[in-house]
């Protein structure tokens, strides 16, 4: 939990930047990364695709703590038939959730998203709607 905290405050100044699936000299490595565009977000795991989602396919972003060991937070992203479950420690994955989601998907960048996000960084469990479309059919 607490490198998710210290991720949300070391975030990526690069205005927009396009994550790689490299692992930074800071960055630990993970066999989970995600990389976008602008067509939208594919994940892929030890370097395959294993999944992708258009920006205009998805309604909702959310982050549930889970506990498999210990409290973990997994970002969600997408729609009801295709959502991204994304591992907070996915390389790129910070990118993604403030850089990516802030350029392709309107609304997202806003402080009630922020404070959100504040709130589940400090949290042991729990679901937290980060950003939903009005249209949004996810659960």
């Amino acid at each position: 939990m607490l490198r998710f905290f210290q991720r949300l405050f070391t975030k990526s100044e690069s205005g927009g930047a396009r994550s790689t699936s490299t692992p930074t000299k800071n960055q630990p490595s993970s066999p989970i990364s995600v990389i976008y565009n602008e067509q939208g977000v594919q994940l892929y795991f030890e370097g395959e695709v294993k999944q992708s989602v258009a920006w205009g396919e998805i309604d909702l972003i959310a982050i549930r703590i889970e506990d498999e060991f210990l409290p973990f937070p997994y970002w969600y992203a997408g729609n009801q038939d295709n959502l991204l479950r994304i591992p907070n420690d996915a390389v790129g994955g910070t990118e993604l959730f403030f850089d990516g989601f802030s350029e392709y998907v309107k609304g997202y960048k806003s402080d009630e998203t922020f404070k959100v996000i504040i709130e589940a960084s400090a949290a042991m469990e729990g679901s937290f709607v980060l950003w939903r479309a009005e249209n949004a059919t996810a659960a």
